[in-house]
């Protein structure tokens, strides 16, 4: 029986693979956790439904892939692309929907990637894969007559937007705002928008894309923002409405929908080189962080990407010196990696494949 990782942190992508600078692992692509008031027999259909479509925004990468007609039909039966589903008790007040206050209960829905997978590919696309860009958020804000400054870390406007980007699949980096950050970056430049020096403030933590947020709140209470998303030379300016946390709501939105897209486009699509390795029995991070360093480690191998995940299938390209005897050679003195008895062949080329052995 084939395990599937995709609750796991299995991939790491270089620079090259998907034209990311400091791409982050996301893990719990095909899992939406919420909060309920009560504990069920079976989730509520309506619970199902909400479910599936927070894991196909996150695994597509679009916010609106629930209006495509074949994603609109499969949301009316959600049930039947759960795998399993959990509840834990939490300390977190809910309503329970009757005037009452209750403790709420945490349920975990697990739906298929194989799946998921092909309901997207009925949509017409496809899955953005576990590597995503890293979005690095500055803020400066203005609350009534007081001086213009930055955003705590700590703040719950940063929580917020954490949450939020959670939501989406997308990692999220918080300058720490420290003495080198304040030097680099005036907070006079960070409200400008000022590109070149906040680029150069963010290299710092070489992101892959970057927001800037400007939020004045008004003597009433009330919240006015701008942002500017910047990735590979191209901007992009939001002024969302309505309250705060709306706010934040459509920003991470925009932001994950205009990044995310923009790596559905380049995925993938790019000749590579070196010897294709395929791993099978790759469970779970440890397996996968050990397989790894350990490829990196071998006298023939000058370095190591990792191509495709599929299932606890990886399929690497290798860089060697000295050919294939080399590489098997070495590959011989770990007893944890036995060869299989055939050798595949993907799109033309030889896969040499090897099981991890546990």
């Amino acid at each position: 029986m084939i395990r599937k990782l995709y609750n796991c942190l299995l991939v790491v992508m270089l620079t090259g693979l998907c034209s990311l600078s400091q791409a982050a692992m996301v893990k719990g692509l095909y899992s939406a956790v919420m909060l309920v008031p009560e504990q069920l027999s079976e989730p509520s259909n309506e619970q199902l439904m909400q479910g599936l479509k927070t894991v196909l925004v996150k695994v597509s990468g679009r916010s609106n892939v629930v209006n495509k007609p074949s994603v609109a039909s499969a949301l009316q039966q959600p049930s039947a692309w759960l795998n399993q589903f959990s509840y834990q008790a939490t300390q977190t007040p809910i309503s329970a929907g009757d005037g009452r206050e209750v403790l709420g209960q945490r349920l975990l829905l697990e739906f298929d990637p194989v799946l998921i997978e092909q309901l997207l590919q009925q949509a017409g696309l496809k899955a953005v894969g576990h590597a995503r860009p890293v979005l690095l958020v500055w803020l400066a804000q203005q609350r009534g007559n007081t001086a213009r400054d930055y955003v705590a870390p700590e703040s719950q406007i940063y929580t917020d937007l954490a949450e939020q980007a959670q939501v989406r699949g997308i990692p999220m980096d918080v300058p720490l705002l420290d003495l080198n950050d304040q030097t680099a970056l005036d907070v006079s430049d960070l409200w400008g928008f000022f590109r070149e020096p906040i680029e150069q403030a963010s290299q710092r933590y070489q992101p892959d894309a970057i927001l800037i947020g400007r939020l004045i709140q008004s003597s009433g209470g009330g919240w006015q923002t701008e942002w500017l998303l910047l990735q590979q030379g191209r901007s992009h300016s939001m002024k969302p409405t309505g309250a705060l946390s709306e706010q934040l709501k459509q920003v991470i939105n925009e932001s994950a929908d205009t990044v995310l897209a923009s790596l559905g486009t380049t995925q993938f699509n790019y000749i590579e080189t070196g010897l294709q390795l395929e791993v099978t029995n790759i469970v779970d991070i440890e397996d996968f962080l050990q397989l790894t360093d350990y490829l990196q480690q071998l006298p023939p191998v000058d370095e190591v990407r990792v191509s495709r995940v599929e299932a606890d299938r990886v399929l690497f390209r290798v860089e060697i010196q000295g050919g294939v005897q080399s590489l098997e050679q070495a590959i011989r003195l770990n007893p944890r990696m036995s060869a299989m008895p055939r050798l595949n062949h993907e799109a033309g080329e030889a896969v040499y494949s090897y099981r991890w052995q546990d």
